[in-house]
């Protein structure tokens, strides 16, 4: 006979497995909502912050809120707008998270709303990948594998796929 513990050692390493096997994954279906294109920038020589980027479709009735997102390789993760004004970026905090209106589709992604990792406590230069939980305000938090890569490999691969 299987005792708790037994039997809660083996479903948290079920739901590692199951989480670890995202990264293989370009899309993760989760209560509705549609998770895709998701990475995180490779750092750039000694900075202690970079970005994080994300396509998030609502297939729900109801509107959704990303409410925060949470890291362990960052002391502060959160949730920017960043505009161009007068030549000047400007960076703002969404302390509000990010609405995602019921059957449309949000895209965090470079120049525009991102996931910002301040203060890394590691470093990500030989690190594949890494794990953030995203928090919403109906579906609750899921975690995902994300792939660090290297912007200019990011934007080759899509220019690949392009065949005009």
């Amino acid at each position: 006979m299987y005792s708790l513990k037994h039997l809660s050692n083996f479903v948290f390493s079920f739901i590692l497995i199951l989480l670890s096997s995202q990264s293989f994954s370009e899309t993760i279906s989760f209560k509705g909502l549609v998770l895709s294109d998701f990475w995180i920038k490779k750092v750039i020589a000694n900075n202690i912050t970079t970005s994080g980027y994300i396509k998030i479709e609502n297939k729900n009735d109801k509107n959704e809120r990303l409410i925060s997102v949470e890291s362990v390789f960052s002391k502060i993760t959160e949730l920017h707008d960043m505009k161009i004004k007068n030549d000047i970026m400007i960076m703002k905090h969404l302390e509000e998270g990010v609405l995602i209106k019921s059957k449309s589709q949000l895209n965090l992604k470079p120049g525009s709303s991102h996931i910002m990792f301040i203060d890394l406590t590691k470093s990500l230069k030989k690190i594949k990948n890494q794990k953030v939980k995203f928090n919403f305000e109906k579906a609750g938090s899921i975690i995902i594998n994300m792939p660090i890569i290297n912007k200019t490999e990011k934007s080759n691969k899509k220019k690949k796929h392009h065949h005009h």
